[in-house]
């Protein structure tokens, strides 16, 4: 791939999606190159000439925790995956829109939610008439119809079991005995907080994009960053209910 000419190679970057590409002498990247650096560039001049050397900055390890990676990516658009002594893969931002990152936020918002449940049973078992919830009288009817639906089948549970997870996290945030226990410092606090979280279990149910704006800053949409934060207010929540 190194002796390929520029315009090649960025056209078929282009065509592939790719904004970042290893540059191999066999096996074994040697260094990688950017499409928009290739877009001011000589068609004709080799790629060899416009690779940039891949370093320890660049490189993440494969053991790497999902926090670790969320941490990376947030700071950095991609990195190469190194292992046993040798580059293994390629990392970017657009990894977090596929299969392994759904289902591990799955396992741990489901974790979430069950603990939540059991908080409000716990802390505030007359959360249905709380003033401070102020269920809007059609979130109130779809819970009592799930639940009446489960009765008439032998398998009702609790009424908080049948709330959607925005609910549940609204009666969190608005009970001082359940956002106290998440260890959160406020009612306040706990709603800023649950409010990304809310979106990105919306995200994970629906498989809709978990990062919607690769790029960062005040672009529209839900960044790294903001997919960092959420998943840190879950890690801690979970911690602090452990």
């Amino acid at each position: 791939m190194e002796n390929e000419e520029a315009g090649s190679v960025e056209q078929t970057m282009a065509e592939q999606g790719y904004d970042v590409a290893p540059v191999h002498d066999g096996n074994q990247p040697i260094g990688y190159i950017e499409r928009e650096g290739l877009s001011t560039v000589s068609d004709s001049s080799p790629i060899s000439d416009h690779l940039r050397r891949i370093t320890l900055d660049e490189i993440i390890s494969t053991n790497a925790t999902f926090a670790d990676v969320l941490e990376a990516l947030s700071e950095d658009p991609f990195y190469f995956l190194g292992g046993r002594n040798q580059v293994t893969g390629i990392l970017t931002r657009a990894d977090l829109n596929t299969s392994p990152a759904y289902i591990y936020l799955y396992d741990r918002i489901s974790l979430l939610e069950g603990q939540l449940r059991e908080v409000v049973r716990e802390n505030a078992p007359e959360w249905m008439d709380a003033p401070a919830v102020d269920l809007h009288p059609e979130v109130r009817e779809g819970i009592q119809e799930r639940y009446e639906q489960a009765e008439r089948a032998n398998i009702e549970l609790d009424p908080v079991d049948y709330t959607q997870f925005s609910t549940l996290a609204k009666v969190v945030w608005s009970i001082e005995d359940c956002w106290q226990r998440c260890d959160f410092a406020s009612g306040d606090s706990a709603n800023n907080y649950f409010e990304d979280v809310v979106d990105v279990r919306n995200a994970v149910a629906h498989s809709n994009l978990l990062v919607e704006n690769t790029e960062g800053g005040l672009m529209n949409g839900r960044t790294v960053s903001i997919l960092l934060e959420a998943y840190d207010t879950i890690e801690q929540c979970l911690d602090a209910l452990n």
